[in-house]
């Protein structure tokens, strides 16, 4: 599996890891089976990896006030999942991360970003730019999601993970 465009973001010159040494690193994340139904993040619980799909899916949920999950993410091959506030800051999640369909995940734990963090002073503000943009592409996803009724989105979900399908 190929380096995900996400990492090149966080590498660089001078204060951020290299692009062989984020290479170098991301060939020795432990690979992880998952099995459907397995839920890798509890609500309330804190964010210990960052979760990069290797093959399967996975589906984040959010919890309302009445105690009702809803769905509000899939992600599948190369893609990346994990509650970042969570993670960054290491305090109780308010996403649920479940598999629904059976795969493997890479785990980049939150030990690993600690270290490379004190060897490469930039890696966190560019993870904080990362989490940003992450936030304005979950936006346009979101109104997409409230502009298109349910059979354009079901369609868009096709043809997104036609592969896995």
């Amino acid at each position: 599996m190929e380096l995900p465009s996400f990492l090149h973001d966080l590498t660089g010159e001078g204060d951020k890891p290299s692009l062989e040494y984020a290479n170098e690193i991301f060939s020795m994340l432990e690979v992880t089976k998952v099995r459907k139904k397995q839920v890798l993040l509890h609500i309330g619980d804190v964010a210990d990896n960052i979760y990069i799909v290797k093959s399967g899916i996975l589906k984040g949920s959010i919890m309302d006030e009445n105690g009702k999950m809803h769905t509000v993410r899939f992600v599948a091959d190369g893609s990346v999942m994990t509650a970042m506030y969570s993670f960054i800051d290491q305090k109780p999640s308010d996403l649920q991360i479940e598999c629904i369909e059976t795969g493997e995940v890479l785990c980049f734990r939150h030990q690993d970003f600690e270290y490379m963090s004190k060897l490469y002073s930039g890696l966190s503000p560019a993870f904080h730019k990362l989490m940003l943009k992450r936030y304005h592409n979950m936006l346009d996803e979101k109104s997409r999601m409230i502009s298109h009724d349910a059979t354009t989105r079901y369609i868009k979900f096709i043809e997104r993970y036609a592969r896995v399908l």
